[in-house]
């Protein structure tokens, strides 16, 4: 009785960080236009802390955490969910190998984001804000010019300090740090010309709360993936990339 009532129909893989995903979470929430509880996605999150840190792994050459995320991706798929999220943009650099061992359909976050670039953004230059290790897959990179745009960054050595600087103090709880930090990455990019700049690690929606530029454009990576989550269960028939 119990397995038939209570079945998720979104898994995520989480606790990378654990504020990022709760984060997550409440975006899924506000994607939902619910009149009741029951209106709402039923998922299951998995928040697990303890997977190796994805960025230093891939700077490092190494899949470390791989082995951990295979295992979440396993458990979620025992619990018959129809999708997963991921929760982090840097895991996504072992998207093909999880992919390639789930049943359930797993939502690249960089495809959600680039798909909500490509409906608010006319023009074809954008920033990624994230981590080193996510800039070092290239997966941003690669999916950005197949969709027709080029990835600018800033090149001068603070504006990914000051993104470096913003994901930490998010993780430690240092919020009022982060959004400083977070503002000055947004500053090297407005003195640059960007325009437009996708928020390409899940902390960093947390740091930008209040600090956006007027007229900035700016994508939320964990909203896009939130929103796309809850398009394809609210719509089991719509295509992909559809707006």
């Amino acid at each position: 009785m119990t397995g038939r009532l209570l079945r998720p129909r979104l898994g995520v893989v989480g606790g990378l960080g654990p504020l990022a995903t709760a984060d997550f979470y409440r975006k899924t929430i506000d994607a939902v236009p619910a009149e009741n509880d029951a209106d709402h996605i039923s998922m299951a999150i998995l928040s697990v802390p303890q997977i190796p840190d994805r960025s230093a792994a891939i700077r490092e050459g190494s899949d470390r955490p791989l082995p951990w995320l295979l295992e979440a991706v396993e458990m979620l798929n025992s619990l018959n969910v129809e999708i997963i999220a991921i929760a982090c943009n840097t895991a996504h650099h072992w998207y093909d190998a999880l992919s390639a061992d789930s049943r359930a359909e797993i939502v690249h976050i960089a495809d959600a984001a680039i798909d909500e670039l490509h409906r608010r953004y006319k023009g074809n230059r954008a920033a990624v804000m994230a981590t080193r290790g996510t800039l070092r897959s290239g997966f941003y990179q690669k999916r950005l010019q197949e969709a027709g745009f080029t990835c600018r960054n800033p090149a001068a050595p603070t504006f990914q300090n000051a993104v470096d600087d913003a994901i930490r103090q998010v993780k430690l709880g240092n919020l009022e740090q982060a959004k400083d930090a977070c503002a000055s990455a947004f500053a090297r990019c407005r003195d640059e010309g960007l325009e437009a700049v996708i928020l390409a690690c899940t902390e960093l929606p947390i740091a930008a709360e209040d600090v956006v530029p007027e007229g900035m454009l700016v994508v939320d990576a964990s909203r896009a993936l939130a929103l796309t989550c809850v398009q394809r269960l609210r719509n089991p028939d719509r295509m992909r990339n559809t707006a």
